[in-house]
């Protein structure tokens, strides 16, 4: 495992409010898709398009209520696009509120969040079923968790794909015998199910290259 910068690192330039996007910029950033996976976020902001990293942001933005955790948020553009919450990673990000040693053991009180996100990053997280048990933990009952994951066989292609726009790529400090480049449908389900979230529900986006999975802490 790499080690991780004491500085804080750039993540994006430019934009770090992310907005729902009309008909029209959707339908065009569609058709433009092919090209999009090419150009990095700042690129295809000049087209006036919706970047890709930014899908996943825009998905969550329609499942996310009240206060929010956003687990390996990067430049915290989630929190920041959802206007009420605390962005943690384990990398000392521009824009990141609260940096951890490690995500599954978080300096928050217990049922502390309305909603609790892990956004593109579970499968780079080694021990990733006790830091889905520290997000329930400070879930509040009634609460829930959103998590978005790509498939594991479309995985390192994308990966591949998208490095050089990526800056996570460009400054790793990821445990990768035990990082996953995607996650399947069963296995996210299983985690959060042994995590203790019910009525776990996923649906497909972006030509079925991404997956939200949402899941509920019980009430009692």
């Amino acid at each position: 495992m790499s080690s991780v910068p004491n500085e804080p690192m750039d993540y994006y330039d430019g934009v770090s409010i992310v907005e729902r996007p009309s008909v029209a910029k959707t339908l065009a950033s569609r058709v433009a898709f092919p090209v999009l996976a090419l150009l990095s976020r700042e690129q295809s902001y000049k087209l006036h398009l919706t970047p890709i990293d930014d899908e996943r942001v825009i998905m969550a933005l329609k499942h996310a209520k009240g206060k929010v955790l956003d687990i390996g948020c990067g430049s915290n553009t989630f929190v920041r696009s959802h206007g009420e919450g605390t962005g943690v990673d384990v990398a000392p990000w521009k824009g990141c509120d609260v940096v951890v040693e490690d995500a599954a053991k978080l300096p928050f009180e217990n049922d502390a969040y309305d909603t609790v996100s892990y956004l593109a990053c579970l499968n780079h997280i080694p021990n990733r079923d006790d830091v889905v048990k520290e997000g329930f933990r400070v879930t509040k009952p009634g609460g829930r968790v959103l998590v978005t994951m790509i498939p594991p066989r479309l995985g390192s292609f994308i990966h591949w794909l998208r490095e050089r726009n990526d800056p996570d790529h460009k400054q790793r400090h990821i445990d990768h015998a035990h990082e996953l480049m995607g996650m399947s449908r069963q296995h996210v389900t299983r985690i959060l199910k042994d995590a203790g979230y019910t009525d776990i529900r996923s649906r497909a986006f972006v030509f079925g290259l991404n997956r939200i999975f949402i899941a509920d802490k019980p009430t009692s």
